[in-house]
């Protein structure tokens, strides 16, 4: 096996955990933002919006996150076959 391919093994490795921990902290956050929102909270003006938007944010940027590294790792499986 040549060492260029060894290398893309490494890297889609590396890809692939990165994908793995980025799909943990979405489903914590969105874990989160559910807990934050809570519909039968009695007091609207109680409920932690801020921290639901940030929370809600960071979501956004993982999940942008995830679709580019999804091709990427498509890329990588395409360059291994």
């Amino acid at each position: 096996m040549n060492i260029e391919k060894m290398q893309l093994k490494g890297q889609l490795a590396e890809a692939r955990k990165k994908y793995k921990s980025l799909d943990t902290e979405a489903s914590g956050l969105i874990i989160l933002i559910r807990a934050l929102l809570n519909p039968y909270e009695d007091d609207i003006c109680s409920i932690e919006t801020d921290k639901a938007l940030k929370s809600a944010e960071r979501l956004n940027c993982i999940t942008e996150e995830m679709k580019t590294l999804r091709l990427k790792i498509k890329k990588m499986e395409e360059g291994l076959e």
